[in-house]
């Protein structure tokens, strides 16, 4: 009887953490779509100790500083490479594409 019991318990405790990691997937993808900035333009600075990078706005002239996230690799850009990146609210690239034409 005890053994049923707890077995029972540890299949609804292993249940109960597979559920909890899928909802911290989710949420974390949630806040990931929210709040982001597009910005199309060229890169016109590249500042090699802290990653950060500026981007002069096609549109506007206007010059953004961005720092790259964990998951964004910006050794094949360089200045004057047309882009198209989405930041965050606290200016942290989450993706970035050289424009083709």
């Amino acid at each position: 009887m005890k053994k049923l019991v707890s077995s029972k318990l540890a299949s609804m405790l292993i249940a109960a953490i597979f559920m909890l990691s899928f909802a911290g997937v989710a949420i974390s993808q949630e806040a990931k779509g929210t709040d982001l900035t597009k910005v199309v333009g060229a890169i016109s600075a590249v500042n090699p100790d802290t990653g950060e990078v500026s981007v002069t706005e096609k549109e506007s002239g206007k010059i953004v500083t961005l720092t790259p996230g964990e998951d964004v690799d910006l050794k094949d850009f360089a200045v004057g490479d047309q882009i198209v990146a989405e930041y965050t609210p606290e200016k942290v690239i989450i993706s970035i594409k050289k424009q083709t034409s």
